[in-house]
């Protein structure tokens, strides 16, 4: 597996376009929108199925190591699928992508990425990074975009709360990308990884058959984690959905009602097993859905 130390933006974006290039076969490269700071935003499907599960990562600056695993998880699911390699001596990658793809967007938000690694004058407009550096957070501790706006809290959903005068829901471009994205496509699930805690966190919805529908999923996930996922949580909890208003998959599973999932895997310092965790969880999604 590739090591993923010292990725960049420009990395991640040419990684997945020649990915496309080399697997034009099952594969296909798009750039969903563009960052307020002009960076593009890449996505790669895999597979050849009618449908397809949302994999992303990448939406707060903080969050840089799991748009790099994100990465190198996709290179590791073309080189099974064309191989016919199975994954633990069990997941057949190219029968369960030929039933449903996996459409990976490893940094929905480029910009914080490379604020994050880079700091902020690794943003081109003046404006943008001038009010940036005049709120002093350091640029390892940065989770916005560059406008400010934390991606992950800027989704529409019903319970949104405006966090400042001018920020409405999906104010962001990168926001729009996702939410286009989403509608554009026959979608099956969203699982959105993110690189802290260890748990599940899923939208229960309101039809109790889908609730538990969606439950056993996420246990099935849970077990199949190599034990670094140690709870779910379900967002009908009044404290937890206070947390996630906002977020990603409460808007997924509130207007595409399909189900969705928050990933949060915490490091364990060890990149082949985060890479093989991280592929693990599409493919018990994909399979669990027929069971």
């Amino acid at each position: 597996m590739e090591k993923v130390q010292g990725f960049t933006y420009e990395k991640i974006y040419y990684t997945l376009w020649e990915a496309a290039q080399r697997y034009g076969g099952f594969t296909q490269f798009r750039v969903i929108g563009n960052s307020h700071d002009e960076r593009m935003i890449p996505m790669l499907e895999i597979g050849q199925g009618d449908g397809c599960v949302f994999c992303i990562g990448g939406l707060s600056g903080t969050d840089r190591e799991m748009a790099d695993i994100l990465t190198c998880a996709a290179m590791e699911y073309c080189r099974a699928y064309e191989c016919r390699w199975l994954i633990n001596d069990f997941y057949d990658v190219r029968k369960l992508l030929d039933r449903l793809r996996i459409c990976i967007i490893p940094v929905l938000n480029p910009d914080g990425y490379e604020i994050s690694r880079n700091g902020y004058g690794a943003i081109r407009n003046p404006i943008f990074r001038q009010m940036l550096k005049m709120q002093d957070i350091p640029k390892e501790e940065f989770c916005c975009n560059a406008r400010g706006t934390d991606i992950s809290l800027n989704f529409p959903t019903r319970n949104y709360r405006k966090k400042r005068i001018y920020q409405e829901p999906a104010s962001e471009n990168e926001t729009k990308a996702a939410i286009r994205i989403f509608q554009e496509y026959t979608g099956r699930g969203l699982l959105f990884f993110c690189g802290y805690g260890k748990r599940i966190v899923y939208y229960a919805q309101e039809d109790g058959r889908i609730s538990r529908h969606i439950a056993r999923l996420a246990g099935y996930m849970k077990k199949y984690s190599g034990g670094n996922i140690k709870n779910c949580v379900a967002l009908e909890e009044d404290s937890e959905k206070r947390r996630s208003v906002g977020r990603p998959e409460q808007y997924y599973g509130e207007f595409i009602k399909q189900p969705a999932f928050r990933i949060e895997l915490a490091s364990v310092d060890r990149q082949e097993q985060e890479i093989r965790e991280v592929m693990l969880f599409p493919l018990e999604y994909i399979f669990s859905l027929s069971e």
